[in-house]
């Protein structure tokens, strides 16, 4: 049977691809379309962990910098580095340029200096031309200025996977979930050109909910943007990035991927408004910057964190799940408290932004490190404080960066680089860290090879990108990195390297084709049996390589086809190779301007979850889907966006995975029985 539906879906794309063309056009929703492949460039290479972790405040952050593009024409200096792909050699560039003449037309960016297509490409969804604006700034006590362009949103998201898993079978008392499957997601949102308000809910399935006020999770703030020198001023909860990331950074950010340019430093975002569904990475209290050429960040937050408990009022690191399902889930949430308060100031100078920044951390509980030898240098006490500084600035035609910090007990952690033209057509980036093993920045995210707080990690990366002619782009990078210490399931120091080779090519407007290579190598350890019986600890190498193909044929402006063919191949040290291998054809049809649908049929077979294969997926809006595919099956998905009027979207996504070889999915509380595994999903944004 599954083999049969899988069958009639593949024909079912097809026919669309041969019919569509006559029938229908419309208009591309190009905008959109750009966010989610930078979105997909992003996380597709990154396994399902780490883009969950990462994924959905960076893409709630491009959402709405989109639905709210830069003025080229107005924004100042912070607001044109939020954009991708803008660095600060790029946005001075584009000041310039417009002292000069006001853009007419954002492909005139392509004018600016040290801005290829590529790069036009990354920025071209978040910015815009716009108009001059005054602000108003002698009409602050007037309504109308804090009512501009005011927009009123409310979310309402509905998800459930329709296997029921293990914990719902349990009862209560045997530790099952106490709340329905269900998750359930909801967010009300007042925005203008000068104030945020927002309230955002969610309930993860198991979890309970009673009434609208029994949502697991709430978060909120009222927030003042651009308001002359009060650049912002948030009550409530907040993120907060900084410099290179390694003091301060919430809220995700761009690290290796197909994007071997622009991805490596950092653009800080400052204070933000928080408003997320992700339950841990934030602040919670108040946070104002203020000023111009020098300026000036404080804040306070003071929150529950949720912790195991070792005994009495020692406990291990806050947990970053956020989920309270079981009674022993219960029992613990929100049993400590984290205050963090501190500042930065920054100062813009003729040679670049200079900033220093630093915070004090305080548990309400003593925290202790875990016992293995990977938590050897992990932080353990109830406070920690860091301090760094950070550079970015110009070098004649070099965009170059850095930053240095020291946490409390003495650990520094180090990154520097540059990007910068070496030729016609060619650019490199070229970027060293050092974070030493025992650095404690548990509030910060480095640019490495590990997703977690910069910590036990020195590497080197080297990344260029070549427009061999107006169709051809080549790029790659290499990253060499070493562990001084035993990272997780280790006991000694470890390396590795990993490599990116990527071959683009626009044989046409309409036609755009790919090849990506990836390959890399980790020290790994392994276990063998002497003559004697005895087991042996060995250090060898894990490999993994893997490449792709992947076919993009814009029909007609109403229809987009894309296909992919994706081989793995993984070897654990002191075993033999594994291969695995994707596949899918996927089809964007827009008949209307207020409709789009999204399908994709897959067909995997992967020897083991070592060989696991990732696709993007075209989602509900806010939700990150990068699903990991092993074992042996198919998976198909559709998901649908309706304007309804002009006030009312809704989306909608039904997904289904059959497994050929497999009667049990998962293990613990989210085993299912049965070869089958779906899910669905709807959602409501009504705009005002």
């Amino acid at each position: 049977m599954g083999k049969g539906w899988i069958v009639i879906a593949y024909l079912s794309l097809f026919g669309v691809m041969l019919i569509c063309p006559a029938y229908i056009s419309a208009q591309e929703d190009t905008t959109a379309t750009g966010v989610e492949e930078q979105l997909e460039k992003a996380f597709e290479e990154l396994d399902t962990e780490e883009a969950g972790e990462a994924g959905e405040q960076l893409t709630q952050f491009l959402e709405d910098l989109s639905a709210n593009p830069v003025n080229i024409n107005s924004g100042g200096l912070d607001d044109l580095l939020q954009v991708p792909g803008i660095n600060l050699k790029i946005a001075r560039a584009i000041i310039d340029f417009r002292k000069a003449k006001p853009f007419e037309e954002k492909r005139e960016l392509l004018e600016v200096r040290g801005v290829g297509e590529a790069t036009y490409q990354r920025m071209a969804p978040y910015v815009t031309i716009g108009g001059a604006e005054s602000q108003f700034r002698d009409l602050y006590l007037r309504p109308e200025y804090w009512m501009a362009n005011r927009k009123v949103e409310v979310f309402s998201r509905y998800q459930q996977n329709l296997q029921t898993r293990e914990g719902f079978r349990e009862p209560d008392s045997a530790g099952g979930y106490l709340g329905s499957p269900a998750k359930y997601y909801q967010r009300f949102r007042i925005t203008s050109n000068h104030l945020s308000i927002n309230l955002t809910q969610e309930k993860d399935p198991g979890e309970t909910l009673q009434g609208i006020t029994g949502f697991d999770y709430n978060s909120g703030h009222i927030a003042l943007t651009d308001n002359g020198k009060l650049k912002d001023f948030v009550v409530g909860d907040y993120s907060l990035s900084f410099g290179q990331g390694l003091v301060l950074w919430t809220g995700g950010a761009f690290g290796k991927g197909r994007e071997v340019i622009g991805t490596i430093s950092k653009n800080e975002r400052g204070v933000k408004a928080y408003s997320s569904a992700q339950e841990t990475d934030f602040f919670r209290g108040v946070a104002a910057t203020y000023g111009e050429t020098l300026e000036l960040t404080t804040f306070y937050s003071n929150r529950p964190r949720t912790a195991s408990v070792i005994n009495g009022d020692t406990t291990r690191f806050p947990s970053s799940a956020g989920f309270h399902r079981t009674e022993s889930e219960l029992e613990r949430k929100n049993n400590i408290d984290q205050m963090v308060v501190g500042g930065r100031a920054r100062l813009d100078t003729p040679i670049g932004l200079l900033g220093v920044s630093g915070y004090y951390n305080e548990f309400t509980s003593y925290i202790a490190k875990g016992t293995s030898l990977s938590n050897l240098y992990d932080f353990e006490g109830s406070e920690n404080s860091v301090v760094g500084v950070d550079y970015r600035g110009l070098a004649g035609s070099a965009f170059v960066f850095g930053e240095i910090a020291r946490s409390q007990n003495g650990g520094l952690g180090a990154v520097a680089g540059l990007e910068a033209p070496i030729a016609e057509n060619t650019e490199l980036a070229l970027s060293y860290r050092n974070y030493q093993r025992d650095f404690q920045s548990f509030l910060s995210s480095g640019f490495g090879e590990l997703s977690s707080a910069p910590q036990n990690e020195e590497g080197f990366y080297v990344g260029i990108r070549h427009q061999l002619t107006q169709k051809i782009s080549l790029s790659g990078y290499v990253d060499q990195y070493r562990f001084a210490a035993p990272r997780f399931a280790t006991s000694q120091a470890t390396g590795g390297f990993d490599m990116l080779g990527l071959v683009d090519v626009k044989f046409t407007p309409k036609l755009n084709v790919y090849v990506l290579l990836r390959n890399e190598l980790q020290d790994e350890e392994f276990e063998i049996t002497n003559e004697r019986g005895a087991k042996e600890l060995h250090l060898g190498k894990e490999k993994r390589a893997s490449i792709r193909a992947n076919f993009e044929y814009q029909v007609s402006t109403a229809v987009r086809l894309r296909s992919r063919v994706e081989f793995a191949r993984n070897k654990e040290a002191g075993d033999s190779w594994e291969k695995g291998f994707l596949m899918y054809q996927d089809v964007r049809l827009q008949p209307t301007d207020g409709l789009r649908i999204d399908a994709r049929v897959s067909v995997f077979d992967t020897e083991s979850f070592s060989t696991r294969v990732y696709q993007f997926e075209s989602d509900l809006l806010y939700v990150l889907s990068n699903t990991v595919l092993y074992d042996r099956g198919q998976r198909a998905y559709v998901t649908v966006k309706y304007e309804v009027t002009e006030f009312m979207d809704l989306w909608f996504k039904y997904g289904i995975t059959i497994f050929e070889d497999t009667q049990v999915i998962g293990s613990g509380l989210g085993k299912v029985e049965g070869s089958v595994r779906n899910s669905l999903g709807l959602q409501v944004r009504l705009q005002f």
